[in-house]
């Protein structure tokens, strides 16, 4: 059987503390492979980077194979000092065995391989047998990424604009920019199977180009119609953040669509910010001193904490659907009403995504939430509709 090991998360300790650091950890994980499976006659091999692969010969026994990944996996994650510090690094693993999954080579590092990015998927620190549905999915993943790479020249990418309600004035104070993509061969695609696609394959540069374009041009078209008040929201991803050229390519746009940066609201998802803590927030603060508005999105579904809002320069707070959804059950709604005072003491905006109920909106409205968006008010819309509503729900209004 063959074992792919791939350690998780070393790009992060290269980043931070330099390839001589992540050279330490690569000879310590090492010597743990070799201390953990020296009794099975194993052949272990460095394939490069942070990759690893270990033949064990005469061993294809699935009930064996599960308690020697189970003791690799375990031995794999541990802390290691770095100078004066220690960082937590574990291993994915993936399995393959002759001849079942295969009887070449090629064949078995493949299938081991896309077993490793399974254990990838599920959370990492963990391991999986191949299965033949995980080469298929992977073959899926590399023709919807072929097809993603041609979608913005072949004009299949749109923007929806979602409207977000102020309950203190009952004005339609902005929209949520959402990406979607029809394509010929695949018809429409969720953004849940394309997004992550488009992270994995860098191509949410270009694209996240683009829509913060698009979304600004929107923009132009709200304040020619008088509406330069409505600020209208994009996400940013953590490559985005992480690109060196983020903050002048925003300003750049800004300068050439002519709108006020105060229009413009970006959304960074906590995770996003934590890839390079100190690095992110020091580039929101100069996006925060161009004047655009910054939001933490999907609060309490990663590694949120409050600690960290007073950390993150950004002005609102937007709490995730999940919340919402049990908030008429009693079982969040102590906690939602906790997280908008909290977040209001510390002069944040609290925004309530997923809105799909009267009762919903009753909730949010008793406990001084600011804003919410969701399909009880509107479903997310293209611009011409998202224009058209806002005329109409500006005039039927009562302050």
């Amino acid at each position: 059987s063959l074992f792919f090991v791939d350690l998780d998360d070393l790009k992060s300790i290269n980043d931070n503390f330099g390839h001589f650091a992540g050279d330490t950890i690569i000879i310590a994980s090492g010597k743990k492979l070799l201390e953990t499976l020296s009794r099975y006659n194993a052949f272990i091999a460095r394939l490069g980077g942070d990759e690893f692969i270990a033949l064990l010969p005469g061993c294809v026994d699935a009930a064996e194979l599960s308690r020697i990944a189970d003791l690799l996996v375990q031995n794999l994650c541990q802390d290691y000092l770095l100078s004066t510090t220690t960082v937590r690094i574990s291993g994915s693993i993936g399995i393959a065995s002759y001849p079942r999954d295969g009887t070449t080579v090629e064949e078995l590092i493949k299938k081991a391989d896309n077993a490793m990015y399974a254990a990838k998927a599920a959370g990492r620190n963990c391991w999986r047998f191949f299965e033949d549905d995980m080469l298929r999915e992977a073959q899926e993943k590399l023709l919807l990424t072929n097809s993603l790479r041609r979608a913005l020249e072949n004009d299949e990418l749109s923007l929806v604009f979602q409207p977000q309600l102020s309950l203190e004035d009952n004005r339609l104070a902005g929209f949520e920019a959402l990406l979607r993509w029809h394509s010929p061969t695949y018809g429409n695609v969720s953004p849940a199977r394309f997004i992550p696609l488009a992270e994995q394959s860098q191509l949410i540069l270009p694209i996240g180009a683009w829509v913060l374009e698009e979304a600004c041009r929107f923009l132009q078209t709200l304040s020619a119609a008088g509406y330069e008040q409505v600020r209208v929201a994009v996400n940013l991803s953590s490559k985005q953040l992480a690109d060196e050229q983020i903050v002048s390519t925003i300003q750049e746009v800004l300068r050439r669509t002519g709108i006020a940066p105060q229009q413009l609201e970006l959304e960074i998802t906590e995770s996003a910010l934590l890839t390079a803590l100190d690095e992110s927030c020091a580039k929101l603060q100069q996006l925060k001193n161009l004047g655009v508005r910054l939001a933490l999105d999907d609060f309490g579904t990663g590694y949120s904490s409050i600690t960290h809002l007073r950390l993150f320069p950004v002005e609102i707070l937007k709490i995730d659907k999940s919340f919402i959804d049990t908030i008429i059950t009693n079982e969040d709604s102590s906690l939602v009403n906790s997280l908008i005072h909290f977040a209001q003491s510390l002069n944040l905006r609290v925004v309530a995504e997923g809105v799909e109920t009267k009762e919903q909106l009753e909730y949010l409205r008793q406990y001084d939430c600011d804003l919410i968006q969701g399909y009880y008010f509107s479903r997310p819309l293209p611009p011409e509709e998202a224009l058209l509503l806002l005329e109409k729900h500006d005039q039927n209004r009562t302050p």
